[in-house]
């Protein structure tokens, strides 16, 4: 099998992209799930449409961004390289919002901030809201990946293994579609997990992270290294991605806050006295 196998859709005169069309459906059904949690905990569902709509804003924002300050070089030569006529009049600023693609941890910190802020504004509990779409956020993930590994996208390093898809002729990994099992199966572990520690604010989003940045961290050593283009080859810093470096930090500030959150017992209810 090769890596690109379904980029694109034709609905008659309708050209559908599949990672986005998987990316949106991965929020509609991140949505629906959340809005079941929320009704569930008896929380306004309004928050929650509110919250999903900065999410996917700042998201797409800080994701666009990021990839942009990763791949920087291969921007600068799209800014500033030969400019063929057919693109003579372009805008540079619809070269960085066009060409390329997004980093994940990018729009991930863009979209914590702005449910920060919005929690903040309403009054709200940020790690119980974060804990309700927790679940949510795992299931957008693992639908998300899906339209990656189609279209080809983050092509891995050479391989034997049965899952891996050819590029140019060798046998590689596929990063996106083992990002995609991984995140279905922390889905089911949050929704499993979620009806006991319920009292237990802020611990479904403190292991999702973790389980995510353990999976991310091992995961991205199958990421090939030895193609010689920057669009393919992810950049590395003392061998390691800059999505493994942020995985190993956030590892190490929120799987201590994850074990003292599991270790704390609820407190009991005292009867008030009359």
């Amino acid at each position: 099998m090769e890596f690109a196998k379904i980029t694109s859709l034709s609905i008659g005169p309708v050209n559908i992209q599949v990672w986005g069309l998987l990316v949106a459906l991965g929020m509609l059904a991140a949505l629906l799930l959340t809005l079941h949690e929320a009704k569930n905990k008896k929380l306004h569902a309004d928050n929650f449409v509110d919250l999903f709509i900065i999410i996917f804003i700042s998201g797409m924002l800080g994701a666009k961004l990021l990839h942009i300050l990763e791949f920087w070089p291969n921007y600068v030569d799209k800014l500033y390289g030969p400019i063929q006529v057919s693109e003579a009049e372009t805008s540079k600023f619809m070269i960085l919002i066009g060409e390329g693609g997004f980093v994940l941890f990018g729009g991930v910190i863009f979209a914590a901030l702005g449910v920060y802020i919005f929690t903040k504004l309403k009054k709200l509990s940020f790690w119980k809201t974060v804990d309700t779409m927790a679940p949510g956020i795992a299931l957008g993930l693992a639908i998300g990946r899906i339209g990656a590994y189609l279209m080809g996208d983050h092509i891995g390093s050479r391989t034997t293994f049965f899952l891996g898809s050819y590029y140019n002729g060798d046998l590689r990994h596929e990063p996106s579609l083992y990002l995609s099992i991984n995140a279905f199966i922390m889905f089911i572990a949050l929704m499993l997990i979620a009806p006991f520690v319920r009292k237990k604010e802020g611990v479904l989003a403190y292991l999702m992270i973790v389980w995510y940045s353990v999976a991310r961290f091992v995961l991205d050593f199958t990421r090939a290294a030895d193609i010689d283009t920057i669009s393919i080859s992810d950049p590395r810093y003392f061998g390691l991605t800059l999505s493994q470096i942020a995985c190993l930090l956030l590892f190490v500030i929120f799987t201590p806050l994850l074990v003292k959150k599991l270790k704390c017992k609820d407190m009991p209810k005292t009867k008030s006295k009359k």
